[in-house]
């Protein structure tokens, strides 16, 4: 293991600690108008329970792209690909989002914004989760 990998895994280690140590503050804030955190609202795949986690996003037309720090191991990314469905929480507005695939940070990471594209390269994220706005008529 090169010490490149070694420091990426301290850092997503210590990413790991401070982001469970600061959910309950983020999620005070996550969606309401003027935060810089969003929050999807999903259900548990096994257990039916809804679920809110705070996240980064940003959109684009009708795409919503939220980065993917810890990969597509999360329990909330895994209820939303299982679902299908899910609800964005930005700016003060629920968004119903379906459609979620992973797609390679490349084709995120210039919606968002210059600070958020700093952490992505420091914390070496490579996917990011990319969801659509739900279609009023779904057979379009």
């Amino acid at each position: 293991m090169s010490y490149e990998d070694k420091m990426n895994g301290r850092l997503v280690s210590s990413l790991r600690l401070l982001t469970r140590a600061a959910r309950p503050l983020a999620l005070r804030s996550a969606g309401k108008p003027r935060a810089s955190t969003s929050a999807v609202c999903h259900v548990g795949r096994r257990s039916g329970r809804k679920y809110v986690t705070p996240v980064i996003s940003c959109q684009h037309e009708d795409s919503f792209f939220i980065a993917l720090p810890y990969g597509d191991r999360t329990d909330w990314l895994k209820n939303v690909l299982a679902a299908g469905t899910a609800t964005i929480v930005a700016g003060g507005q629920k968004i119903d989002v379906d459609r979620p695939v992973v797609v390679p940070i490349a084709e995120a990471s210039s919606y968002f914004r210059p600070r958020e594209q700093r952490m992505q390269r420091r914390f070496g994220v490579e996917t990011a989760l990319r969801a659509r706005r739900m279609r009023e008529d779904p057979s379009e």
